[in-house]
């Protein structure tokens, strides 16, 4: 059994009527993934071995988009952040461990052939569960042919959960075939189905508890916005100015150009939803009420598989409106739909879990042709692995959250 690469998904898709995309969810449609085709790599591939599809995205060192890019990943900024919230005396060992990794692998040796979902944190191979431990062991063969042909050294599987069987047989075979497996974060996902409205989510938490996030309401209540749900055509002009202020803000390297190709490829994806909380401002020279956003959070209703996924989103400072219109407002909006599972993505665990979220850990796999350049990736992902676990059980055992293994 060998894999067959297309360069195109439709391509890939309508040669293949065995794949079936959706079954996965929604990010593993054809819409989703051709809405991504040319953002994250100038080129992509797609192989396939009976039901199993992976989206391969060629990486070089020098590539602008940097978030599956293997240096960036086990010694980049992630890892340095890491280090800088860890306590002494365990940051000191931290950072002589991060620069002996930065000198032992050179950012020039890890060009990467990336297993991926870009936008999401899913994993890169449509699965099913009648998707074979064989079937899968001759897909990551044909990705590793596919990346010798390309001249790329490292193969990089990334965000595999453990959350369903498929999943699990995958890192099996990965972790047989000697790649190395890096802990890179953890999915924050709360499922409103246990909630009949906004009040039962507030009435389940503990008094205290409570307090806080009512008084967090009652700030942006106190704004009188007007929340709307829309759909693709939610995403104006304005949102876009919003959404490049925040990335500034955060120190990502972006452009007015780059938003708007987001916002464009974004709302291509069947089930977009745009939730935005707007106030009424007057100007002396305007002399009427004009609107001003808030803040907004785009989103996918994926019914299939009973799942929210947040993609964009950003909101203006003060008055509680992050936690109001993304946490607050959006489980509003999901208890009216009802049934479904919001997934936050990585980072700010903290404030996730204080909001009910549980934690599904992210596991990406590394594997080099060359073996010292395999053992320096390795030796660096254990180091990101201890510390993206030290972060994961604080988050859990300070907040009484659960953690998926």
């Amino acid at each position: 059994m060998r894999a067959r690469a297309w360069t195109s998904v439709r391509e890939a898709m309508a040669d293949s009527a065995d794949v079936r995309g959706g079954e996965s969810g929604l990010h593993r449609s054809l819409p989703w993934l051709a809405a991504e085709e040319g953002r994250v790599s100038r080129d992509q591939y797609y192989l396939r071995v009976g039901g199993a599809l992976a989206s391969c995205y060629p990486l070089p060192h020098t590539a602008a988009h940097r978030t599956y890019a293997t240096w960036e990943i086990v010694c980049g900024a992630p890892v340095e952040e890491l280090v800088q919230h860890t306590a002494q005396p365990r940051r000191a060992s931290a950072e002589a461990e991060l620069a002996h990794v930065r000198a032992l692998l050179p950012a020039r040796a890890t060009d990467t052939l990336a297993v991926v979902t870009p936008g999401c944190l899913f994993p890169g191979v449509t699965l099913s569960p009648r998707t074979s431990a064989h079937s899968l062991d001759a897909l990551v063969d044909g990705v590793e042919a596919q990346a010798g042909d390309l001249g790329l050294p490292v193969v990089q599987f990334g965000n595999l959960r453990e959350d369903d069987t498929a999943e699990r047989t995958l890192h099996q075979v990965l972790r047989a075939r000697g790649y190395s497996a890096v802990t890179v974060g953890a999915d924050a996902v709360l499922d409103t189905s246990a909630y009949a409205d906004l009040e039962a989510y507030f009435s389940g938490f503990r008094a205290h508890r409570r307090k806080v996030l009512r008084k967090e309401r009652r700030l942006f209540e106190g704004e009188r916005a007007t929340v709307r749900v829309h759909g693709p055509e939610g995403l104006t002009e304005e949102l876009a100015a919003l959404q490049l202020a925040r990335y500034r803000r955060y120190g990502h390297r972006t452009d007015a150009r780059a938003v708007e190709d987001r916002f464009t490829r974004a709302a291509t994806i069947p089930g977009l939803k745009v939730l935005r909380a707007d106030t009424e401002e007057t100007s002396p020279s305007a002399g009427s009420p004009t609107s001003s956003p808030l803040g907004f959070v785009a989103f996918y209703e994926d019914h299939g598989t009973r799942r929210i996924l947040t993609r964009l989103g950003a909101f203006r400072e003060g008055k509680a409106a992050y936690f109001n219109i993304a946490y607050y407002e959006l489980i509003a909006h999901a208890t009216r739909v009802g049934g479904m599972r919001i997934h936050y993505g990585d980072s700010t665990y903290e404030a996730k879990t204080l909001r009910g979220c549980g934690l599904t850990r992210l596991t990406s796999y590394f594997r080099a042709t060359d073996p010292s350049l395999h053992r320096a990736i390795a030796r660096a992902g254990r180091l990101r692995t201890a510390l993206e676990e030290l972060r994961l059980r604080r988050a859990v055992s300070e907040r009484g959250s659960s953690l998926d293994a």
